[in-house]
């Protein structure tokens, strides 16, 4: 019976202490507005990643069982959905985040194998669809593609989409866009399709530019 009493005073004793724990990188729990998990760096073991909100600033946090990275991204997060997959086919998931801004929908795509590495994004995009103006004809060239219309009207490229999408060559990025006026009417219709290497570049497979067609509500 002394010994039973005892084992229950230790126990008394040891539920009205508190112990005190040190932890690599606090995150409190109400700032973290995304988390996953998925096998980042290629070493068969699960990792997490975790979008912070630290006041105006947005924070990617990637943990592994040898390390954590941080980095800071300038995203708007007002409006978003994330996704995991092996974009560029390393063996490595990827992280992508479609965020909408201003009726755009844009995406990121950042690589962890040995840094946190941004691959994708809009101004990379940018770069690579290079339209063309010459007189009434107007060329949008990606790559090796390139496709070509005239019009009577001055045309300007607007990109509005961009999403992975398994297609006719596998699973690939599309890029969408119109060409408007000055009015900022639709005209026509473009789609870029491309694929994302292990090196980050952008290997395009098709573009197409077709009439815009109005749908009937």
């Amino acid at each position: 019976m002394k010994k039973v009493f005892a084992v229950l005073l230790i126990l008394i004793n040891l539920s009205s202490c508190t112990i005190s724990t040190l932890t690599k990188n606090k995150i409190e729990d109400n700032n973290i507005i995304y988390s996953c998990v998925g096998d980042f760096d290629g070493d068969s073991r699960i990792d997490s990643i975790q979008l912070i909100r630290e006041g105006d600033v947005v924070k990617i946090i990637f943990k592994s069982k040898r390390t954590i990275k941080t980095q800071d991204i300038k995203l708007n997060l007002s409006n978003f959905y994330c996704n995991v997959e092996d974009i560029n086919d390393d063996g490595c998931d990827d992280f992508i985040i479609n965020t909408m801004d201003e009726g755009t929908e844009n995406i990121f795509v950042f690589t962890f194998k040995d840094s946190i590495t941004q691959v994708l994004s809009p101004s990379i995009i940018n770069e690579q669809i290079n339209f063309i103006k010459n007189g009434n004809s107007y060329t949008i060239s990606c790559g090796n593609y390139k496709s070509s219309i005239k019009s009577k009207e001055p045309l300007d490229l607007k990109l509005l989409y961009s999403t992975t999408e398994y297609t006719d060559y596998g699973k690939a990025i599309i890029t969408e866009g119109v060409l408007v006026n000055n009015k900022n009417q639709p005209k026509y219709t473009v789609s870029t399709t491309y694929k994302l290497n292990s090196l980050g570049k952008l290997n395009f497979l098709d573009i197409k530019i077709e009439p815009y067609i109005v749908k009937d509500n």
